[in-house]
């Protein structure tokens, strides 16, 4: 039985290690496409700057204006026209993390005397949730909170509050 479990550690260390070689050359080919793009992306704008040159200055002065306008609403100051109006921009945030900033999570500081909008907020369910969603959502991240195994009294002292307030007037 010995000889089993070695031979069997031996085969999942060899898969773990397949699959971290198969990673590294995904993330690898991914980057060599990602520096290709990037640069293309640099060349276009070089030749955009080039023939932004080479317009006589009434068109220039109208184009610049343009570019003012288009600045104030999209925050970039670059000052020339790359001929983009319609492009949106990406939420590097939602790409890079699979999801975007404070999509799921309560992040603040607790207020002082605690609202019904902010004990849903740190519970993960709308106002007007279900009882049971609510004793749901508690019960997940009390679990993950507890002061036995670990966690902070007062974030599970919070997390009661929560429950409290969310609970009080509906049926149980």
């Amino acid at each position: 039985p010995a000889l089993f479990l070695g031979l069997g550690a031996v085969a999942a260390t060899a898969k773990a290690g397949q699959y971290a070689v198969q990673g590294y050359n995904e993330w690898k080919e991914a980057s060599k496409l990602a520096a290709e793009e990037e640069a293309k992306f640099q060349e276009e704008n070089k030749q955009n700057a080039a023939q932004g040159e080479e317009e006589d200055p009434a068109s220039k002065q109208k184009t610049q204006g343009d570019d003012s306008n288009n600045d104030a609403s999209s925050g970039s100051s670059s000052g020339s026209s790359t001929g983009k109006k319609d492009e949106k921009r990406e939420n590097i945030f939602a790409n890079f993390f699979n999801m975007s900033v404070g999509s799921k999570y309560y992040e603040g500081g607790f207020e002082e005397a605690m609202t019904r909008k902010e004990a849903a907020l740190i519970l993960g369910v709308r106002e007007s949730s279900a009882t049971k969603r609510i004793k749901d959502a508690h019960r997940k991240l009390l679990i993950l909170n507890h002061p036995d195994t670990g966690g902070s009294t007062y974030i599970a002292g919070k997390l009661n509050e929560a429950k409290e307030l969310l609970l009080k007037g509906k049926k149980r």
